[in-house]
């Protein structure tokens, strides 16, 4: 009888050690509340993984690789294939769901997927993008601060021979003949938004022979190794400083907004309806200034992407 009560005993103190242990696990051991993002639901049911792509130039790797880094550190479920592709890869890739979302910016999809007439005007820019993409179970996130439109950039003794400051001045000097060869690539040129715009809003024909056509981000190599006077750059760019390049003022507002933003499938807000507060964390701090620093960080100081976000995060707070 003692025996059988000992084991009475013993077996209640251990169901009662489990039931104290579940009803304070809802997270990770030493995590905080906020990284209680678990990869199922109350019932057991699993939720889906994260999948987080990006485009392949340094601005998008970054843009990926700190989502990626901050959603591991909340604790949720996530898969890296950032550096996927372009427009015509990742965008497709996200509808079909191979990726559940990435950073795109508001004046590619307005443009090159809604063929929409360019915005110059951020929120509206992004409310139509936000409107349509809902309809194809999309959905846009709060946007960055950071406005990555493109913009016209000379070699300094370019400038200063022909005393540049502006867009129109650099075209007058075309339309007299100067041999001033311009680097872009191949995308741009066929582009709705590229090339042909460019030349519409300026009202002139860039003269083939001085086009030179190179792989996306090698323009600011060729400015700088002198295989060319002018060229395509990106304005959040830190290579264009770094270079002793010049930016020209784009005073007939050829280039539209470009807006960075997160846009990720439907079904995961769903799942993961704390999901746009807590990027929105992220994609506040992200202005034009603090974009070209960590570009420049990669592109010109020549560390890893990995590593520069990571640093990013760790400063503000956002990972441990």
């Amino acid at each position: 009888m003692k025996k059988f009560l000992r084991y009475s005993l013993l077996g209640l103190l251990v169901l009662a050690l489990l039931v104290s242990a579940v009803g304070c696990g809802g997270s990770q051991s030493g995590q905080p509340a906020d990284k209680a993002a678990t990869g199922s639901n109350a019932g057991g049911e699993k939720k889906p993984t994260i999948v987080i792509g990006s485009k392949t130039f340094t601005e998008a790797l970054l843009l990926g690789t700190l989502t990626y880094q901050y959603l591991q550190h909340l604790g949720y479920p996530v898969e890296n294939k950032v550096g996927l592709g372009e427009l015509a890869v990742i965008r497709p890739a996200l509808e079909s769901g191979q990726i559940s979302g990435y950073w795109e910016y508001t004046g590619t999809v307005l443009i090159n997927v809604m063929k929409h007439e360019p915005s110059f005007n951020e929120e509206a820019c992004f409310t139509l993008v936000k409107e349509w993409d809902a309809k194809n179970g999309l959905v846009w996130l709060d946007y960055a601060p950071l406005n990555d439109t493109y913009g016209i950039m000379v070699r300094k003794d370019i400038a200063q021979k022909y005393n540049l400051t502006k867009t129109s001045e650099l075209i007058e000097q075309i339309k007299k003949g100067e041999p001033i060869r311009f680097v872009s690539t191949q995308e741009y040129n066929e582009r709705p938004d590229g090339l042909a715009h460019f030349e519409g809003v300026y009202g002139f024909k860039y003269p083939k022979k001085l086009l030179i056509n190179a792989a996306l981000n090698v323009g600011y190599e060729a400015l700088k190794a002198k295989q060319a006077e002018a060229g395509l750059a990106f304005t959040t760019d830190a290579r264009v400083k770094a270079y002793d390049l010049v930016m020209l003022e784009d005073d007939k507002k050829a280039f539209p907004v470009y807006n960075a933003a997160p846009v990720f499938r439907k079904e995961i807000i769903d799942a993961y309806p704390q999901l746009p507060e807590q990027m929105k964390k992220l994609s506040s701090l992200l202005d034009d200034a603090t974009i070209m620093e960590l570009n420049k960080q990669v592109d010109v100081d020549k560390k890893t992407v990995e590593e520069v976000s990571k640093e990013f995060l760790k400063a503000k707070g956002l990972i441990s």
